[in-house]
Formats: C-alpha cells, sequence, structure tokens
C-alpha cells in the first residue's frame, strides 16, 4: 500500500509484540494487494478444515532484498506492529499478528480492510471515463477517514504521517472504510504537535503539507489534514496531486516522461492544486468546501479532525 516508509517511534506502552506462530503461506500461493519499499502485501484467506475464517492481509519483505535491508526492514515491521497492536478502532486497519513466512520473512499480519485501495477505485473510474465521484461518495469518504483521523489523534496521540488514497481501503460500494499503513506515525504531545526534534514528517512527496516541506516548520495534527483535503481533491479529480490531470482514459496519451516540468511540480508541492471546471458543479459545493479550509496554507486555518467529523455528522456542510 505505501510507497515510502521510515521507521516510526517505538511505542510508549507496549513492549514489542515479538513473533506469534501463525503459518503464513508461501507468496505464490497469496494474491497480491500492493506493494512498498522493500515490501509486498497479500490476501491471505484463512479457512482451515472447512471452516470460513476473515481473511487476514499481510506485508511481507521481498525476497529480493539484501541482508542489511532485510534486517532494516524487520525493524521497521516489528515497529509498525508495535503502534498498530495498541489502535482499535472500526476506521483503522486492525493488528493481527507479528509472524514469519516459511522462507524466514518476518510478516506483519493485519485485519484485511477492504478489496480495494482508495487509490485503485480512481484509478478503475478514470480508466472507464466515468468522471468524479459522486458528492454523496467522497463525503462518505471523509466520514469514515475522520473518524479514524479523530481517533487517531485526540485519543491515541498520533499522527498517521502519510494520508493518501493508497492508504484507504474500501470493502464492496463503500460500506466500509479503513485508513491503514501507520508505518511512519509520530506520537503527538498535549498540544498536538511533534515535539521532539529527533523526529521528522516522512510522507509521500505529491501529499506533504507545507509545513514538512519547509525547515523548521511545525508539525502537528493539522498536518494529516492536509494530505486528508488532497485525498478529497483524488476523487474530484482522479488524479495524483501536483501532476497533470489526464485528460483522456489513457494515460500514454494525457502525460508522459518527456513532457514533464519538473520544476513546476516541485514549485506545485505544499500547495493547493487548483480545481478542473467539472469539479464546480453546484452538486460537489459541500466537498469543495471542505476541500478548501483542509489544504490552507497556515496549518491553524485548518479545522482538527474533530471539527471535521462534526460538521460531516450534523450535516453542515
Amino acid at each position: 500500500m505505501d510507497t515510502f516508509q521510515s521507521p516510526p517511534p517505538p511505542s510508549r506502552r507496549d513492549k514489542d509484540p515479538g513473533p506469534t506462530s501463525v503459518t503464513i503461506p508461501a507468496s505464490p500461493f497469496m494474491q497480491k494487494l500492493g506493494f512498498g519499499t522493500g515490501v509486498s502485501v497479500y490476501l491471505m484467506k484463512r479457512s482451515p478444515r472447512g471452516l470460513s475464517r476473515s481473511p487476514w492481509a499481510v506485508k511481507k519483505i521481498n525476497s529480493g532484498c539484501s541482508q542489511s535491508q532485510r534486517s532494516l526492514y524487520q525493524r521497521r515491521l516489528r515497529e509498525e506492529a508495535q503502534t498498530l497492536r495498541n489502535l482499535r478502532h472500526p476506521n483503522i486497519v486492525g493488528y493481527r499478528a507479528l509472524t514469519k513466512a516459511p522462507d524466514g520473512s518476518l510478516c506483519l499480519a493485519m485485519e484485511f480492510g477492504g478489496e480495494k485501495s482508495l487509490n485503485d477505485l480512481i484509478e478503475e473510474r478514470r480508466e472507464q471515463g466515468l468522471g468524479m465521484f459522486p458528492a454523496a461518495t467522497i463525503l462518505q469518504v471523509a466520514l469514515s477517514m475522520a473518524r479514524g483521523l479523530q481517533y487517531l489523534h485526540a485519543e491515541q496521540r498520533l499522527l498517521h504521517g502519510d494520508i493518501k488514497s493508497p492508504n484507504v481501503v474500501v470493502r464492496g460500494a463503500f460500506e466500509s472504510v479503513k485508513i491503514c499503513d501507520v508505518g511512519v506515525s509520530l506520537p503527538l504531545d498535549e498540544n498536538l504537535t511533534v515535539s521532539d526534534p529527533e523526529l521528522s514528517y516522512v510522507g509521500t512527496e505529491p501529499w506533504k503539507p507545507p509545513e514538512a516541506l519547509e525547515s523548521g516548520g511545525i508539525i502537528s495534527d493539522r498536518s494529516d489534514i492536509f494530505p486528508f483535503g488532497l485525498t478529497l481533491w483524488e476523487m474530484l479529480t482522479l488524479s495524483i496531486p501536483h501532476l497533470p490531470i489526464p485528460e483522456s482514459d489513457s494515460e500514454e496519451d494525457s502525460f508522459s516522461e518527456e513532457s514533464f516540468d519538473e520544476d513546476a511540480y516541485y514549485a506545485a508541492l505544499g500547495t493547493r492544486p487548483a480545481l478542473p471546471p467539472e469539479a464546480m458543479d453546484p452538486s460537489q459545493g459541500s466537498v469543495r468546501e471542505l476541500f478548501l479550509v483542509c489544504t490552507a496554507r497556515e496549518p491553524r486555518e485548518r479545522p482538527p479532525a474533530a471539527r471535521i467529523l462534526q460538521a460531516l455528522e450534523q450535516g453542515q456542510l
């Protein structure tokens, strides 16, 4: 699911969970769901002796990694498991086990939150030429994400640190929407700020908030709100922030490496991307309002997750 990862800080509460005795099938016998730096995510079906059990998503270190890389990724998986095992919320993918595969690779088994990521659904919709998602669907995703972020920020004092459409998993016709991948999360202090000078925001470049791109920028709970707003933008434009919006259902026709303006891309990072004309449809008014306030340049001008949640639940948008 993730494309850029770095080790998160140790948990403040629990000790290392340690490997659990669970049998993980060899990679060729599992369906590949996604991949990241040094890891792949697989669907593990669990139906022993005819019993039907909920499937798991298993993050496994890639076999081609060098020994030094393998050691690094094992440490990262342990630390991600350390964070994830403390989280219990219907809009956050849950922890299941830390175990080993037949080849000895450390694996993190998680709740299977959905068949596809939001990014998968965005790509499919673009390829099918269906246009932006309906406002009701976007607000439904926003509500689920706001619930998950409010839990992380206010109850767990944790910054997710990498909010984006690939880190949102969806089941069915948006019956379930969950935030996943807490591998680069950061602890928040009593002011909901990352105050430890040894820690830094990692994120993923197109979704980074402006304070994460500036030297000395203060990282806080509002640093998750900016990419939250960009995720809504993705559902309106069916594109990745700050990259050219495809003009057809063929990416080859609308975007190529030769035509990519690298200087313009880097200059646009951390800014609010423009909306295309079709997103100005009156039906999308509430979505636009939420997008605009969440992508304010100044963090203090962005609403906290709790306020977003309240507005969505009370139909104030």
